[in-house]
């Protein structure tokens, strides 16, 4: 049989840091915790002198004793372990397996085996029933001046340490581990947010790290975020010992790891200077935003874009918590010619500057279906402007070189972004004729069809044009003329001293192809007609001639139209019903340039 490393249990015990020792695994036992509900395996060890009654066999090598590879009897090469010292009177240490080879079983012949010790003790069972019973003693009765100095203004240690604690890889980590330290690169930090409960108010902060061995998600509330916010930059790589280990939370973690971490006041953190070839840098999986329409909703998805256009800080209120949070929409191209607006929310949304149209990465990042196809960053969402990889500075290249005046399929049903008085952003996309809706059936389908036209706005409906609205924020019903001075709104349940006006107008819409009717609502109604609805209103209630003017010096006007189809149904008669969504003046330019990318292109498949 293999020679056992004599000894080594009790180095180990002493504090020792014993390197691969060759030990048998004695007696074996499922135990069940209680709080966390995972099943593990306490091991009875023998280094052939000395028996250990308290071994833990780290839950990530559980599938070793379930599969059978590990037994009573086998012999193992212990690579990686953690002693703590879970009592002092009675003394009691546990030894955590975290890494280890299985070289043989004792039962077996294992000259045809590589070891690392030539010698082979006949009767390694013999041995094991002599071995006395543990003294851990010795472990308790060290002396402080003996255990290990940190150099001078810095934790970092001898090789392979830190903090005086010896340096893990993250896989390795377990609660049951008090002196560790590991060596790991960030990969995402989460913005600073605010909470409040029963103990007060607090901050927190996430940050997920990486080693060559796994992941693991880390927490830091108040006095931490005040001292290593800052510190932590993502892709830098840091020192670590002295952080609170927990069965992770599932709900808030993505990470293939059963545990995570919380920094507490003992926690230290320092910057790593030393070569880390041997880490792994952020892992990308880019997707061409021209794919994201074959992705399912609510799936995270790796992009890189060019910021097209960037709309107002707004301001929303949540249903479920009444809160009101701000949010920013950026709209990103890329060289697949395909365009998605991205949500920004928080302080990154207030603090977001897109001039010069930045290259911005976003890892991560959670795939919506809401008006076609949208991104939004969420917490954990790595969000980086300009990063100094090759897939943004091919993008760049493509941008400046003619890719920002290409034609682009929009993918999201850009309404409310600005950029035009009908509150639509118009992006030189997705544009057809008006005779491609009937040939090409839009409308048809469950969601609704956008497309982008030039057309001629041929006659416009002066009849059922404008109502009296309720003036309540937010609120745009028609309300009731009590004729005694007020006007009374059912859906706000109030009665008001005054109205507004608001529009639907009816026009009739033509291009070279075809014409048809679209039904345009407040700003597209204010920008065709030319005139504010309140100005209007006041207009019809003098029975100002000017107020048929209006109506009829529309007609022959041009406009780059958004349109929405959508198949209705009304009266038992389903019909595509064709919205203005959005409108601006032609810019004759880029009109003319638009034209000629689709002369070439044609000219080049002719």
């Amino acid at each position: 049989m293999v020679q056992l490393t004599k000894g080594s249990i009790r180095q180990i015990l002493d504090g020792q840091n014993v390197t691969d020792p060759i030990l048998q695994i004695m007696q074996m036992k499922n135990i069940q915790n209680n709080m966390d509900g995972m099943t593990r395996y306490k091991v009875t060890l023998f280094d052939g002198e000395m028996q250990h009654t308290f071994g833990i066999l780290a839950t990530q090598k559980n599938h070793l004793v379930e599969d059978n590879s590990l037994r009573i009897n086998s012999i193992i090469r212990l690579e990686e372990y953690a002693a703590n010292v879970l009592s002092k009177d009675p003394p009691k240490v546990v030894v955590i397996l975290l890494n280890f080879e299985i070289i043989g079983n004792a039962d077996e012949d294992l000259d045809s085996k590589p070891v690392p010790k030539e010698n082979i003790e006949p009767k390694v069972n013999a041995l094991a029933k002599k071995a006395p019973s543990m003294d851990s003693k010795s472990f308790f009765n060290k002396k402080d001046e003996e255990k290990p100095k940190s150099t001078a203004g810095t934790a970092v240690g001898p090789a392979g340490t830190f903090n005086g604690h010896k340096i893990f890889g993250i896989s390795s980590l377990n609660p049951y581990q008090n002196k560790w330290s590991i060596k790991a690169r960030v990969t995402n930090k989460s913005a600073i947010r605010t909470y409040s409960n029963a103990r007060g108010e607090g901050k927190l902060f996430n940050f997920e790290l990486l080693d060559a061995t796994g992941e693991i998600r880390c927490s830091g509330f108040n006095e931490q975020v005040d001292k290593f916010y800052d510190m932590l930059q993502i892709d830098n790589v840091y020192y670590i010992s002295k952080a609170q280990l927990k069965t992770a939370n599932k709900q808030y973690s993505r990470l293939a790891n059963d545990y995570e971490m919380t920094m507490t006041g003992e926690t230290m953190i320092e910057p790593c200077n030393d070569q880390v070839e041997n880490l792994p840098t952020i892992q990308l999986n880019i997707v061409p935003l021209s794919d994201l329409g074959d992705k399912s909703a609510n799936d995270m998805v790796d992009v890189i874009g060019i910021v097209k256009s960037v709309g107002e800080v707004s301001t929303i209120v949540t249903k479920a918590t009444n809160k009101e949070l701000t949010k920013r929409e950026i709209t990103l191209v890329d060289d697949s010619n395909a365009s998605i607006n991205c949500t920004l929310w928080g302080k990154q949304a207030e603090d977001f500057d897109g001039t010069d149209n930045p290259v911005v990465l976003l890892k991560s990042a959670k795939l919506g279906d809401y008006n076609g196809r949208t991104l939004s960053v969420g917490g954990m969402t790595v969000f980086q402007v300009n990063p100094d990889i090759p897939e943004a500075h091919k993008l760049r290249g493509w941008f400046d070189q003619g890719g920002n005046e290409a034609c682009v399929r929009e993918l999201s049903n850009q309404t409310g972004m600005g950029g035009g008085s009908g509150g639509a952003m118009m992006t030189q996309s997705n544009w057809k004729t008006l005779d491609k809706m009937k040939t090409e059936n839009l409308g048809m389908q469950d969601k609704p069809d956008y497309f982008s036209m030039k057309g001629t706005v041929l006659y416009s409906k002066k009849d059922n044009s404008m109502y009296m609205a309720c003036p309540g924020e937010g609120c745009n019903k028609k309300v009731i003329d009590q004729n005694d001075g007020t006007y009374r709104c059912e859906k706000c349940a109030k009665t008001y001293q005054d109205f507004k006006w608001r529009m639907i107008l009816n026009i009739n819409l033509a291009d070279y192809s075809d014409s048809c009717w679209a039904t345009c609502f407040q700003d597209t109604a204010e920008l065709i007609l030319g005139i504010k609805a309140d100005d209007l209103g006041e207009l019809k209630n003098t029975n100002n001639p000017k107020y048929d003017e209006y109506f009829s010096e529309c007609v022959f006007k041009e406009f780059n139209f958004k349109l929405r189809a959508k198949m209705e149904t009304y009266n038992d008669d389903r019909r595509v019903k064709v919205n203005v969504a959005g409108c601006d003046p032609i810019e004759y330019v880029s009109s003319g340039r638009r034209l000629l990318q689709a002369i070439k292109k044609y000219a080049a498949t002719a």
